[in-house]
């Protein structure tokens, strides 16, 4: 199944998903003109999954979800420390 990660900053503007979209669709389209059905309705099903995850249900994040994630992956596992320990390392 297809899965698209609408959490990644890539999706962010408008105007990258509208051109996901408008790519697949346009894709589909050439495809029929040619006379290439299966692959036109393959491209035109994931032109439409694409409009449904990227247009329809899109939730854009807060910048306080944004700020909040970046903090806890950058925050090390114990404080004091750096970089883990390599698990190889004997002492």
């Amino acid at each position: 199944m297809l899965n698209i990660d609408t959490s990644h900053p890539l999706y962010r503007p408008l105007w990258v998903r509208l051109l996901i979209v408008g790519f697949c669709a346009a894709w589909a389209v050439i495809e029929f003109v040619n006379r290439e059905f299966f692959w036109g309705t393959i491209v035109g099903g994931i032109a439409a999954y694409a409009a449904y995850e990227l247009l329809v249900r899109f939730k854009p994040a807060s910048a306080d979800d944004a700020a909040k994630g970046a903090t806890e992956r950058a925050a090390p596992d114990e404080p004091g420390e750096g970089a883990p320990a390599d698990k190889n390392d004997a002492g």
